[in-house]
């Protein structure tokens, strides 16, 4: 994994915390700052929450205010198996992700439910006796209670997890240049705080490794009995590493670091074990602090090199984010979500407008019965104001024509030899009437 930017790597095993920070370029780092302390009483090792907070207020007193972190896990948490698999092609890992995960689960005693499990490949294809090709990979499983304690602890220590990774492939990282230039396998030996840390590195991968937990030795005088007690374990890692079918041996022990116990370390393992020896240093690569000493430098190698790795794009594990075999059936959800947002899109912009076009009819229904009150109340007004009107035109127009009336009153009586009219009187009421029309 390809990280860039500032970058805190921290490892815990229970007693020690070592934590290591700088910024990450391209094809190199340089460390700023650095911190190995022992953990308070006071503090649960077993409580992320606990331990997270304890490791920010550390952060800060150091002045370290980098966000961005890579834990790093020993490896006596991690179950390691070398698989072998039919050829496969460097560009077609399609399956083999599916494939490790099934071999690992019928090799581990260790229940896989939640655990992450990663691999890297050590070759891309070699011959046997048989001259058939295989695809060489070791593979790591990490519990999956470990992998939650590790992102409570990122997120208690208000760290941003990028990348849980085995510590020994920092070493691996370091060690890589020498393996390049050996005609075989070489037992690369790490000394930290922390333990001992053993590998056998060939083309510049880990093949074998396995973890001691001895402490080193805090006064000259204890030197050679803890360089026996790693010869011995040298031994069994030798044996172990044979033990699993390899036909070449070691060629070459490497010891990291440029201290004096790294050189007593190595001295002792070239004669016990009669090999040629050389002490690893840091490559032109690492830019380190002028006031870190020999000592600091071997015991925080180990995460110097997981920041050299990841500047470098090395390969390696990552329990965060493990590999996993390609989903076949991605194209066929990504096909059925376009046609669900084309649907969302079209039908519901439909619907938008449909409903716009409601809206609409519905403001003109409004206008329309608010101008129909207005209407009635004006023509009920000019009902009232043409009822006063006729009310006085009629009250003006009362006048009546006595003429005609008395003509044709004296047409209506009888001859003058049957009746004689003596008098004729008249009177004019004028009113006004409404009537309802229906």
């Amino acid at each position: 994994m390809k990280l860039r930017g500032n970058l805190v790597v921290l490892s815990h095993d229970g007693r020690w915390l070592s934590v290591v920070w700088g910024a990450v370029q391209k094809d190199r780092i340089r460390v700023r700052g650095w911190l190995m302390l022992e953990r308070p009483t006071d503090v649960g090792a077993d409580d992320a929450e606990e331990m997270g907070e304890w490791i920010n207020r550390s952060l800060k007193e150091a002045g370290c205010t980098i966000k961005q972190c890579v834990i790093a896990v020993p490896r006596a948490s991690v179950v390691l198996k070398r698989l072998s698999f039919p050829a496969i092609g460097e560009d077609s890992d399609g399956d083999l992700p599916g494939m490790v995960r099934l071999q690992m689960a019928r090799q581990l005693t260790m229940p896989l439910h939640g655990a992450a499990i990663d691999f890297v490949r050590l070759n891309a294809t070699s011959e046997d006796d048989d001259q058939s090709q295989t695809t060489e990979v070791l593979a790591a499983a990490l519990p999956g209670e470990h992998v939650a304690w590790c992102r409570t602890l990122a997120k208690s220590a208000k760290l941003r997890l990028r990348l849980v990774a085995l510590r020994g492939e920092g070493s691996a990282a370091l060690f890589a240049q020498l393996s390049y230039t050996q005609d075989g396998p070489i037992l690369g030996v790490s000394v930290t705080s922390q333990g001992v840390e053993l590998g056998i590195v060939a083309e510049g991968r880990v093949v074998f490794s396995r973890a001691i937990d001895i402490a080193p030795p805090t006064g000259v005088e204890d030197w050679p009995a803890f360089a026996d007690r790693v010869v011995v374990e040298a031994k069994r890692t030798r044996m172990g590493y044979r033990g699993v079918g390899e036909i070449r041996d070691l060629v070459c022990v490497a010891v990291l670091g440029d201290d004096t116990l790294a050189d007593s370390v190595g001295k002792t393992m070239g004669e016990q074990l009669d090999l040629p020896w050389e002490a690893v240093r840091f490559s032109n690569a690492v830019e380190m602090p002028s006031d870190m000493d020999a000592t600091t430098r071997a015991g925080l190698a180990p995460l110097i090199g997981l920041m050299l790795g990841t500047a470098i794009n090395r390969p390696t594990y990552d329990f965060a984010n493990p590999r996993k075999a390609p989903d076949i059936h991605a194209s066929l959800r990504q096909a059925g979500l376009a046609a669900a947002l084309g649907l969302i899109i079209f039908g519901g912009g439909g619907w938008v407008i449909a409903d716009q076009q409601l809206n609409a009819l519905e403001a003109k229904v409004t206008n329309a019965g608010n101008s129909y009150n207005s209407y009635a109340s004006r023509y009920l007004q000019q009902l009232r104001a043409e009822a006063r009107v006729d009310h006085i035109n009629a009250l003006r127009g009362g006048n009546v024509e006595w003429v005609s009336h008395l003509e044709y009153l004296s047409q209506s009586i009888p001859p003058a030899d049957q009746a004689r009219l003596e008098s004729v009187s008249g009177s004019v009421n004028a009113g006004v009437a409404f009537v309802e029309v229906g």
